[in-house]
């Protein structure tokens, strides 16, 4: 499969570019109208391109990114985990994921979960 068409490439590619604080190769991977969706809807959702790369940019500023761990679900679909519980903030105590869903080699979304367990069982039941 072409780099350009396989989303594990993709998203690991950019998630190390975004963990040294680069999010030039992360940014290239965004389609423009980019939804990045809390566990629960409200004021962390973002809706294009520029609000999803305001909020990595404000979040890569405060603090490292945390380091995490890929899973290939399908063929459009790669789950990012944290590998270590999140220390402060609204995530404290948890292992956030992230379901990154790719369509034409660009990301389309970002649904993120309290939890792997979460995501996946999400994913089982196709309710995003």
């Amino acid at each position: 499969m072409e780099e350009h068409t396989d989303p594990m490439r993709q998203a690991a590619r950019g998630l190390v570019a975004w963990q040294r604080g680069d999010l030039t190769a992360l940014a290239e991977l965004l389609d423009p109208d980019v939804e990045l969706m809390w566990w629960t809807p409200g004021d962390w959702d973002c809706h294009g391109k520029a609000e999803v790369l305001a909020l990595l940019t404000e979040r890569v500023s405060a603090a490292p990114p945390a380091e995490v761990d890929l899973t290939d679900v399908d063929e459009s679909r790669v789950l990012v985990e944290r590998r270590h519980p999140a220390l402060d903030g609204p995530e404290a105590g948890l292992r956030p994921a992230t379901m990154v869903r790719f369509r034409a080699g660009l990301v389309v979304q970002m649904q993120q979960y309290r939890s792997r367990d979460d995501a996946l069982a999400d994913t089982r039941h196709g309710t995003r």
